[in-house]
């Protein structure tokens, strides 16, 4: 198919909301949470913080707050955007993971800047689970 006519397609369907992810790059470094299983698992169950969305949504990405304090957090977001908008696609909503909503020292400062900059909906947590499951 070529790219204009997808492009078309894709305009002319139902939009489905494109969800993305900021998780905790020493999380996802340290095998803390492998995959991001817990927030990919919770997206296909609609659970936690995903139960607010039916069956017109999908996570288009997931990226890491870029190193303690989160200062490279705005230019990942930037990344993640820039190659969404390449493939047709849009961000409506940023999960913040578990991992920084419960655990990140610097989550207070990295939440602010990230509401400040970024004009979609921010939803502070994704899964509900314990962080002790394997």
């Amino acid at each position: 198919m070529e790219i204009a006519k997808y492009l078309t397609d894709l305009h002319l369907c139902k939009h489905m909301k494109n969800i993305a992810i900021v998780a905790c790059r020493k999380v996802r470094e340290q095998t803390l949470c492998p995959g991001d299983t817990r927030c990919l698992v919770a997206f296909a169950r609609r659970e936690g913080e995903f139960s607010r969305y039916d069956d017109d949504a999908k996570i288009i990405g997931i990226v890491d707050c870029g190193e303690c304090p989160g200062s490279t957090v705005l230019l990942q977001i930037a990344a993640m955007n820039s190659t969404a908008l390449a493939l047709g696609e849009k961000i409506d909503a940023i999960h913040i993971g578990k991992c920084i909503v419960s655990f990140c020292p610097y989550k207070e400062d990295m939440m602010k800047a990230i509401k400040e900059k970024v004009s979609v909906e921010i939803v502070e947590g994704t899964h509900p689970y314990p962080p002790n499951l394997p």
